[in-house]
């Protein structure tokens, strides 16, 4: 077996770090996804009013303006959430990591990232959903403040965790 060769602090704010920079990237691409779509839906809204123009040009400086929002409203709790669940992950994977594997972290990860999407989901969820419009449209606020992020901490935290131990070889066989 080969021996991670960080001491069991370095590793946990390694994973901190780790985690502080993955979440940050995905709150950044999930900003220059989202606020753009969000603006074509309103252009598309404002369309059947005869005012496509307007519309246009509106869902245009909304997604250029949204910047600052997106950086204080997304990256920076993004950042401090990966941050404590990196550190998480960098704490539970420091005293296997004599003998933890890849993928053994990136379930570690997995296994962070769970019960903070479950609490979440039960904290913020109930307050995003609309219950006086009908079908989808019940839930679209649910699924751009909660949902969406949700699926970014259960990708992101098992990544975490798998670059934890990305430098180093792994105890298994190589596949041939």
């Amino acid at each position: 077996m080969l021996k991670h060769p960080d001491s069991f602090v370095r590793l946990a704010l390694r994973g901190a770090l780790y985690g502080a920079l993955a979440f940050a990237l995905l709150a950044a691409g999930y900003a220059a996804v989202a606020v753009p779509l969000f603006g074509a839906s309103l252009a598309y809204v404002g369309r059947a009013d005869g005012r496509l123009g307007e519309a246009l040009i509106g869902a245009a400086i909304l997604s250029a303006c949204s910047g600052p929002f997106a950086v204080v409203l997304g990256i920076l709790p993004g950042m401090a959430l990966g941050a404590t669940c990196g550190l998480a992950v960098g704490l539970l994977a420091a005293p296997f990591r004599h003998r933890l594997t890849r993928a053994g972290a990136a379930l570690i990860g997995l296994l962070v990232a769970v019960p903070v999407v479950v609490v979440g989901n039960l904290l913020l969820g109930p307050d995003f959903i609309t219950p006086a419009l009908s079908g989808l449209a019940r839930y679209r606020l649910y699924l751009f403040w909660v949902g969406g992020p949700s699926l970014l901490i259960l990708a992101g935290l098992p990544a975490v965790g798998w670059a934890l131990f990305q430098n180093f070889d792994s105890p298994l066989p190589a596949l041939k």
